[in-house]
């Protein structure tokens, strides 16, 4: 059993934040600002700084600062920095799962960082009270056979951007695999047997109820209950037949003269059928699905109390919110301070209006745009860089509704001393077929501010409120998203899909940039986005399977172990392939 296979995804699934050059049309100094955007667990990547959902990263003549950490990632290449702080993020989520599973004395077999093939392994075992550490050789098959059973191996595989912690098997998976496998081709063979004895219609009703899962959910499981039906009269019919045999062999027992060599007796037919419906129930009642035998250690995770289980799976979870706070601290502390942007109200037309655009002759570069239809609709209740953000996002949404023929009025200012105008621009269709009028938006920047922390009490509550506003801005983000998609309404406003791809090549912009607050404020925003995405209840995550657990806590009841590795296997295969989806989006964006 693997406690966090899904981390895998969230590394995959967590787009990075990127470092955004402000430049207020009121002020031409450009100021670097790493701000780090929420995303969601199927990889969104919030790009609220344009209409059209696409971002562009701007130099900037003012660094914070530079030091040699940060440049040491970048001298040896900074896509490998980026993998380096999201394989350092993975870490940290798999030893919170690590470290409360053996503090609670539960058997760990397997502690990885990154998936795929192995390529360096160390083994710790306990030997006469002693740890013994050997190197792990993948080639020697029955090696891990002669090890102690509370051995762990710790691993570093090729593929970073995941990481589990594999816990030891409560049952004989193999032996289990093997028992359904034998009993899916008895219930074939006892299929077929119903066949013969059936008309028409029954025929065509038992192929789709066997084989298509589709008319089965169409017909709101009557087809497989109507089957199941079947299945128990044709087991019934066939202990009534071979009792009724069994009877009529005893009533016609053979003389005792018939046992003579010279003796005839016709019972031979009754032996025979009596063989053959024998063979029939016995192949019926291995048709049965198999009982697995469970083990009953008490070290084993599936054995242990709902609330210890629920500390284990919430482990890794709870660590990357705890790394996020270290990060905030540290620079609160040791480092030049947290930089907060300052951000007046409206959204700022941020490139030349192309000649092709609604807009042209109407907005021009610098426009600050502070309502929308005579509505102040843009304003936003977050702070900062979320409200700025936010503001973005309303603007696009509400452009968005336009029905055609209709006009958008904008209320803006042309500059610092000029009066609020109201001027009228009538959007287009775009390719996606949505409302736009063809302009690229940017937050209302006027400067960036250096937060120190004046004492330790100090820097735990602004590192606290720097944790709590990325998380709800993260759970925000993903909410937008997961009703969007539920409900056919798209992806949020200025929101585009990234991938592993767009992960690594928006962390490599970051670490070349040599900055150590960008590097530090970049693995705080993945390591919220990992803890965000676990949590959510969805089969394969962590907060999946705190949801089974809590589930078997309220009934007071196991749930088929079986089945929920089913959920959850099919689950992962989705997710996969909407990371596969979204890689080669990356793809087509890079060229």
């Amino acid at each position: 059993m693997k406690s966090s296979v899904a981390a895998v995804l969230l590394t995959v699934a967590s787009s990075a934040s990127t470092t955004l050059a402000f430049q207020s049309p009121m002020n031409k100094n450009h100021v670097k600002y790493y701000a780090p955007k929420a995303v969601s667990p199927f990889a969104l990547k919030q790009h609220h700084v344009s209409q059209t959902g696409k971002s562009k990263l701007a130099t900037t003549t003012t660094e914070l600062h530079s030091i040699a950490p940060a440049a040491a990632l970048s001298a040896v290449g900074s896509p490998l920095g980026s993998i380096a702080v999201l394989a350092f993020v993975i870490l940290v989520h798999e030893a919170g799962h690590f470290i409360a599973a053996r503090s609670f004395g539960i058997e760990v077999e397997e502690f990885s960082v990154g998936v795929g093939p192995r390529i360096v392994g160390v083994r710790r075992s306990l030997v006469d009270s002693e740890y013994v550490y050997d190197r792990i050789d993948d080639g020697a098959e029955k090696e891990r056979q002669n090890q102690n059973d509370n051995a762990i191996e710790f691993s570093l595989r090729a593929i970073p951007l995941g990481g589990y912690v594999r816990f030891p098997e409560n049952y004989n998976r193999t032996l289990a695999f093997e028992q359904e496998d034998s009993a899916r081709r008895a219930r074939n063979k006892a299929r077929q047997l119903r066949i013969e004895n059936s008309n028409a219609l029954e025929k065509v009703l038992e192929s789709m109820a066997a084989y298509s899962f589709i008319f089965n959910v169409l017909s709101l499981g009557l087809l497989k209950k109507w089957q199941s039906k079947r299945v128990e009269d044709q087991l019934r019919e066939a202990e009534e037949e071979v009792s009724l045999v069994t009877q009529a062999t005893t009533v016609a027992k053979k003389p005792w003269w018939n046992a003579l060599p010279f003796g005839k007796g016709d019972s031979g037919t009754a032996d025979t059928t009596s063989d053959e419906s024998l063979s029939t129930l016995e192949l019926l009642k291995s048709a049965k699905a198999p009982a697995v035998e469970y083990d009953a250690n008490p070290d084993l995770l599936q054995n242990r109390p709902a609330f210890q289980r629920a500390v284990v799976l919430s482990g890794g979870v709870i660590f990357n919110i705890l790394l996020a706070f270290a990060c905030y601290f540290g620079e609160l502390t040791v480092g030049r301070g947290l930089p907060e942007p300052i951000f007046n109200p409206g959204v700022v037309v941020s490139q030349t209006v192309s000649n092709d655009s609604p807009a042209y002759g109407i907005l021009k570069k610098g426009d600050v745009i502070l309502g929308v239809n005579e509505v102040s609709s843009i304003s936003s209740s977050k702070r900062g860089i979320w409200g700025s953000q936010e503001q973005i996002s309303n603007v696009i949404s509400t452009i968005r509704e336009t029905q055609n023929g209709e006009d958008v009025k904008l209320t803006i200012v042309h500059g610092i001393d000029s009066a609020t105008d109201v001027v009228s621009v009538s959007p287009k269709r775009n390719m996606d077929g949505q409302a736009s009028i063809g302009v690229m938006l940017g937050p209302n920047y006027v400067k960036t501010e250096m937060v120190r922390a004046s004492n330790v009490v100090d820097a735990v509550s602004k590192a606290g409120a720097a944790v709590y506003d990325i998380t709800s801005a993260t759970a925000g983000s993903i909410t937008k998203l997961l009703v969007g998609v539920l409900f056919g309404k798209g992806l949020p406003a200025g929101a585009s899909m990234s991938g592993p791809i767009g992960v690594v090549k928006a962390g490599a912009d970051v670490v070349s940039s040599s900055d150590l607050a960008a590097v530090v404020a970049f693995a705080a925003s993945i390591s919220v986005n990992l803890a965000v995405i676990n949590s959510l209840p969805l089969p394969a995550l962590d907060g999946g399977q705190l949801v089974f657990v809590l589930a078997e806590a309220v009934a007071g009841r196991k749930i088929d172990q079986q089945i929920q590795e089913s959920i959850n296997a099919a689950a992962l295969t989705l997710l996969l392939f909407v990371s596969i989806g979204t890689a080669i989006g990356d793809v087509r964006s890079i060229f």
